[in-house]
């Protein structure tokens, strides 16, 4: 009963994930999110066509898949726009290409899940070499007590690429220790012998390739991998751990060169098309396409100045790290908290203290490479782009622990895990515009990540208005007027970001005729409050420190952030009404 009853837990998680992907539909989704339309367009292409060339078929098939245009589709071109291919790597929509075509709206979640499901037992089965009979509930915590299973819905690699980290790892790292009464009798180490040794190290490094070669910050990975070679065969099982990432990366680099003319999707001519700019083939005449680059830019990020387009900044720096760690949205420890069970179990044999060396260099990289984006983008879920590192930590679990430590992990998870356990397959945005994801006690506990530009899960645009840089950060305020004013719904709680390129001391709300007899600003000071005879009403602020003082995305100066709650009240005779909603503006004192 100890041996398969953490088996069974993993099994039935494992099991319901599944059921969930089985039954659920995408298109009762209102939309796909970020590089799902490129990602998805891409698998239909390799499953029906047998190629990965953009044509008008591969448009009309998808629209008739999925209800819907491919907003966001990301096309390349080396020949100012005769042929079209597909601007992300083929990896992911190889994988995805054989359930599109057994379910176009239903096979990719069903495949993530697989694949999910066959790391997270792979993993268990390295694990219990050293954590016991209990490695199952500690796989399960680190898949199901963080955000990593959720991703099983959206149609992003970030998922897969854990996966094959996490396969690569499993194999790299698994063991048979020989009885030590009869060390005569066994020799060496099964591990060590034949021609299975070489295969699997070549596996290790096949699996790794892809990881490295989606994002170079993930390269990393390949050093604990070599460390965790057996001493006995080190030098053959480092040439076959190269041989398998070289053969890969020889391919894929081929292929791409092949397809459009660079070694990698993200160089060269490469543009996103949305409903707004119109479709090659469709909307677009082939000859627009050399005119789009010259208008929009070509796009890649293999130019020089795309590869470090920012100076190391460290009051940016140190609020990104903040950020990263404990964020509303982004944060490690509210949605990777699992992480803590692989130092809590860690043992420095075989060069485990180089996975935490990798993900340092991972994490370090989008930190300075990408200071305004490290977590993903607005379709990210948490931080996708540390999800591909994550397993790395899993198997930092070196000697065995108590089962009650996952068992810790996940009921301090509770707190920012509960809406993903409850609606898992539920569509990534709620009704007041937030990220359901994120729950009311993150909201209420962790900071807001000032830092970052794609952070915009309202569907509000960031406007300038009176001076003032101002992001509504929910559906309670609406911009109006390209900026010029706001509006206002009649709920609890309405939360705006404002920042200004110098301090802002205070701050003036201007209501029209409707507005509220009462406003609280959280954090601030009423100075004064007067009502004007056409009935319009001014609400006058004295401000605190600001949330966050740094350089944002748009300026080379460092702005001063506040976050603000506005809690509106009205009178008593109208506040019987069923919806309040008033016009104001902001304006600096």
């Amino acid at each position: 009963m100890r041996r398969s009853l953490p088996w069974a837990v993993l099994g039935l998680l494992l099991a319901g994930l599944l059921l969930a992907a089985v039954t659920l539909d995408r298109r009762t989704w209102p939309g796909l999110m970020g590089d799902e339309a490129t990602y998805l367009m891409q698998a239909e292409s390799l499953a029906w066509d047998f190629d990965l060339t953009y044509e008008r078929g591969d448009y009309q098939r998808f629209v008739a898949h999925w209800g819907i245009k491919p907003d966001g589709v990301i096309l390349q071109s080396s020949d100012r726009g005769a042929t079209f291919t597909y601007g992300k790597p083929a990896f992911y929509p190889t994988f995805l290409a054989p359930f599109s075509r057994l379910s176009p709206t239903r096979g990719p979640a069903v495949a993530n899940v697989l694949l999910l499901a066959l790391a997270a037992l792979l993993t268990a089965h390295t694990l219990s070499s050293r954590l016991g009979a209990t490695a199952p509930l500690w796989v399960a915590a680190f898949v199901f007590a963080s955000v990593t299973f959720a991703n099983a819905f959206w149609a992003h690699a970030d998922l897969f690429l854990a996966c094959l980290t996490a396969l690569a790892l499993a194999l790299a790292y698994r063991e048979r220790e020989a009885p030590e009464a009869l060390p005569e009798i066994w020799g060496e180490r099964p591990e060590v012998q034949g021609r299975a040794f070489l295969l699997r190290w070549a596996a290790v490094g096949a699996l790794l390739a892809p990881v490295a070669l989606s994002r170079p910050f993930y390269l990393g990975l390949l050093l604990p991998a070599a460390l965790a070679v057996p001493r006995e065969r080190r030098r053959q099982g480092l040439a076959a751990l190269g041989a398998g990432a070289l053969l890969v990366a020889g391919l894929s680099v081929a292929a791409s060169y092949d397809r459009s003319g660079s070694w990698t999707s993200y160089g060269g001519e490469r543009l996103a098309f949305y409903s707004y700019t119109g479709f090659p083939k469709v909307d677009l005449a082939d000859q627009e396409w050399s005119r789009l680059v010259a208008r929009r830019g070509p796009g890649n990020w293999t130019e020089g100045e795309r590869l470090l387009p920012y100076a190391f900044e460290p009051r940016l720096t140190g609020y990104n790290l903040l950020y990263f760690s404990v964020g509303r949205n982004t944060g490690l420890l509210p949605y990777y908290l699992p992480l803590l069970l692989g130092l809590v179990a860690f043992r420095k044999d075989r060069g485990r203290w180089a996975l935490l060396l990798a993900v340092a260099l991972a994490v370090a990289g989008f930190l300075f490479v990408r200071p305004f984006n490290f977590y993903g983008g607005g379709a990210a879920l948490a931080n996708r782009y540390f999800l591909p590192v994550y397993p790395a930590l899993w198997f930092l679990c070196g000697r065995s622990r108590p089962w009650a430590w996952p068992l810790a992990i996940t009921l301090a998870a509770v707190p920012f895990l509960a809406p993903s356990w409850l609606a898992p397959a539920a569509y990534p945005l709620d009704e007041k515009g937030g990220w359901r994801y994120v729950s009311a006690s993150a909201r209420a506990w962790l900071p807001y990540e000032t830092t970052q530009d794609h952070l915009k899960p309202s569907g509000q645009e960031d406007v300038v208005h009176n001076e003032l840089w101002v992001k509504p950060l929910g559906t309670e305020v609406r911009v109006e007027v390209a900026g010029q004013r706001f509006r206002l719904e009649g709920r609890p709680v309405a939360e705006v970001l404002i920042a200004s390129p110098r301090p802002l001391p205070a701050l003036r709300l201007e209501f029209d005729a409707t507005g509220p007899t009462r406003v609280d600003l959280a954090g601030a000071e009423l100075r004064r409050r007067l009502f004007e005879p056409s009935g319009g009403s001014t609400f006058d602020f004295a401000l605190g420190r600001p949330t966050a003082v740094h350089k944002p995305w748009w300026a080379e100066e460092s702005w001063y952030f506040y976050r603000l709650e506005i809690r509106p009240e009205t009178s008593p005779e109208k506040a019987g009404t069923s919806k309040q909603t008033w016009v104001f503006q902001m304006k600096r004192l």
